[in-house]
């Protein structure tokens, strides 16, 4: 009985310790996991950063050699009718300013990307851990039911070995004081018999030296 219940804790602590092992493997699994699709929305997000200020160049450049091209047609029409003028830098201006604002437009929008990314990865990691800690509450507390069932189980097997122990030592009393009576008794009557075979040779040898008679051999004994 106590082999096979030895056995059952046996096997109850070696299945906790293995799903405590499986859930910790499975967390760190899945954080990688979401590492890893961090990383990969933060490439896509820099992947399209990197495409759009592309594309505003190209625009801008594109924008800016037709400025120019125009630019000089006009000023070789101007040279035609009117006299030299000084030329006008009013559209590369507001070429310069609309690609900064596409610029800026662009790193707002990656910087909400990002935090919603940032959000979203605090949210799903409180969730794990919020799931992981109510898994190791439960194996702590079945930790602490087994602990405390053992405990009471050794608490009793204490009890009842001391109570045999007290039954022992009273048994054995009692056996030990049986056996001094037995022996005390047999020590009397051979104490009582000695002395009565004391008195009776005393009481012969008293007779024969009243009467002069010299004592008998014998070779009874």
């Amino acid at each position: 009985m106590n082999w096979e219940h030895d056995s059952e804790f046996a096997a109850a602590v070696a299945a906790a310790a293995f799903a405590i092992y499986t859930l910790e493997e499975a967390e760190e699994e899945y954080r990688r996991k979401i590492r890893k699709e961090f990383e990969k929305s933060k490439t896509e997000v820099r992947t399209r950063k990197e495409d759009r200020s592309a594309g505003s160049v190209r625009v801008t450049r594109s924008s800016s050699t037709k400025e120019v091209k125009d630019a000089e047609l006009g000023h070789r029409a101007q040279d035609t009718f009117m006299p030299t003028r000084r030329p006008s830098r009013l559209a590369s201006t507001r070429s310069m300013v609309s690609t900064d604002q596409r610029e800026k437009a662009n790193s707002t929008r990656s910087e909400v990307g990002e935090s919603k990314v940032d959000s979203w990865e605090k949210a799903q990691l409180r969730k794990i851990n919020k799931r992981y800690e109510k898994m190791k509450t439960k194996v702590l507390a079945w930790e602490n039911e087994k602990k405390m069932e053992a405990k009471l189980h050794m608490e009793r097997k204490k009890n009842e070995l001391e109570l045999r122990k007290s039954r022992n030592l009273q048994h054995y009393q009692i056996n030990v004081e049986r056996i001094d009576a037995i022996a005390g008794g047999a020590k009397a009557q051979v104490e009582e018999k000695r002395r009565s075979e004391e008195a009776e040779v005393k009481e012969k040898a008293k007779y024969m030296r009243r009467k002069g008679k010299n004592p008998v051999r014998c070779f009874c004994c």
